[in-house]
C-alpha cells in the first residue's frame, strides 16, 4: 500500500509545480503595479520642501518680461547684452548647496488578484455598464525661477492639478521631459499619503503618478534639478541657452479618461537666476495714440484653454470683453481697440480659464 502511495505521489509532483507556476503567473499579471519599496528618486514630504539654494530676485513685470525675454526673442545682440548687464548688476551670487537630502521610503501598494466568476450552467449576457462621471483634469506645470536660473542652481517644477470635471480621476500620470546634458540630481517633494509617487526615471524623461483627485479638487507636487554647472553664458555672439519643457498627462476615471499636454515653461540659463509671477506676453506696439489696436501676444497657456482679459488702467480695474481661446500650442493672440482711452500707462492681463496662468503687458496710449 504504502508502495502505491508513493508512485502516486512521484507522478502528481510534476503536475502540483505546473499548478503552482501557473497561479504564481496569473497572480503577477492581476497584480497591479505601485510604489516601490524604496522611491527611484529622494522624496522630501510637502510640508518639509526646501526653498532652492539661489537667491532669486524678483523683478517687477516690465523690467523682467520686457528686459529680458523681448530681448532674447528678438535676438539683438545689444539690446540682449544689456539685458544681461542689469541682471549681473543686481542679482547676487550662488550661495552654498543644498544640504543631503534624506531619502524617504514609500509603501508598496498593491491590488489583490480579482476572483474569476464560475459561469452558470447556462449563461445570460450582462449588459455593459454604463459609464460612469467623467473627471477633467488640467495640468498646468510652473517654473521657479521662471525667466533666468543661474549654472550650478536648484531648478524647481510645481505640478498644479485641477479636476474641473464630476468625477473623480483615479490616477493621472505626467510624463516630465529631462535633457541630461542640461540638469541633473533629481529629487521630489509629493504626497505620499495621496498615492503620490515616481513610476519611472529614464534617460529622456520622469514618469509621476499622482492617486486619486476628486471633482473639484486641486493637488500639487514638485520635482527639482540642479543646472549643469559647466552650460555656455549667453553673450553677444551666442543666444542663451533654453531649458525647454513642455510636460504631458493621461488620467483614469470611471469613464473614457483623457490627457493631452501641459502649457510650455521654458527657462534661460545665465549668470544669476531671475524669477517673474507672470507669463511673457508680446505687446506690438508698445505706444500709440488713442484709437491705435494693441496686439499681444503669447505662447504659454494650456492647449484650448479660454483666456479671458481686464485693464489695469490709472482709475482702478476695467472689465474688458475681449477673449479667446488658446490653439494646440497654447498660443493665443489678442487685438485690444484702445479707441477712447485717455492718455496714459495701461496694463493688460491674460487670464488662463483652466491653468490660472496670468499674463501682464504695459502699453502707453499717448
Amino acid at each position: 500500500m504504502s508502495r502505491r502511495l508513493a508512485r502516486i505521489w512521484r507522478r502528481g509532483l510534476p503536475l502540483t509545480l505546473v499548478v503552482a507556476l501557473v497561479l504564481a503567473v496569473l497572480g503577477q499579471a492581476f497584480a497591479q503595479p505601485g510604489p516601490p519599496g524604496e522611491p527611484l528618486l529622494p522624496n522630501i514630504e510637502p510640508e518639509e520642501v526646501l526653498t532652492a539654494d539661489v537667491p532669486i530676485w524678483t523683478l517687477s513685470e516690465q523690467e523682467a518680461v520686457e528686459a529680458t525675454l523681448r530681448a532674447y526673442l528678438a535676438g539683438d545682440p545689444m539690446v540682449l547684452d544689456a539685458a544681461m548687464a542689469l541682471v549681473d548688476q543686481h542679482v547676487v551670487p550662488a550661495i552654498a548647496v543644498l544640504d543631503r537630502i534624506s531619502t524617504v521610503y514609500l509603501p508598496v501598494i498593491r491590488r489583490a488578484p480579482e476572483v474569476g466568476q464560475v459561469p452558470t450552467p447556462t449563461p445570460t449576457p450582462e449588459p455593459e455598464p454604463e459609464p460612469g462621471e467623467a473627471a477633467d483634469v488640467a495640468v498646468t506645470i510652473w517654473p521657479r525661477p521662471s525667466i533666468w536660473v543661474a549654472r550650478g542652481a536648484i531648478l524647481e517644477y510645481e505640478f498644479r492639478l485641477t479636476n474641473y470635471g464630476r468625477g473623480t480621476a483615479r490616477e493621472t500620470v505626467v510624463v516630465f521631459p529631462i535633457n541630461r546634458a542640461q540638469v541633473y540630481g533629481f529629487y521630489t517633494s509629493l504626497n505620499s499619503q495621496a498615492g503620490d509617487w515616481v513610476r519611472s526615471v529614464d534617460q529622456n524623461s520622469i514618469t509621476v503618478v499622482f492617486g486619486p483627485l476628486n471633482a473639484g479638487a486641486r493637488r500639487s507636487g514638485k520635482l527639482f534639478m540642479r543646472v549643469n554647472e559647466n552650460l555656455p553664458l549667453p553673450s553677444p555672439t551666442r543666444t542663451p541657452m533654453l531649458i525647454d519643457t513642455r510636460a504631458s498627462y493621461t488620467f483614469r476615471d470611471d469613464a473614457r479618461g483623457g490627457g493631452q499636454r501641459t502649457n510650455w515653461a521654458p527657462v534661460l540659463v545665465g549668470s544669476g537666476s531671475v524669477d517673474a509671477p507672470y507669463v511673457w506676453v508680446r505687446r506690438t506696439p508698445e505706444s500709440g495714440p488713442a484709437g491705435t489696436r494693441f496686439a499681444f501676444f503669447t505662447n504659454r497657456f494650456l492647449p484650448g484653454e479660454e483666456v479671458t482679459t481686464w485693464l489695469n488702467a490709472p482709475w482702478g480695474v476695467q472689465a474688458l470683453s475681449l477673449r479667446g481661446t488658446a490653439n494646440s500650442e497654447g498660443s493665443i493672440e489678442l487685438v485690444l481697440n484702445s479707441a477712447g482711452l485717455p492718455r496714459g500707462t495701461y496694463q493688460i492681463v491674460l487670464y488662463g480659464q483652466r491653468s490660472a496662468l496670468t499674463g501682464v503687458a504695459t502699453f502707453v496710449v499717448q
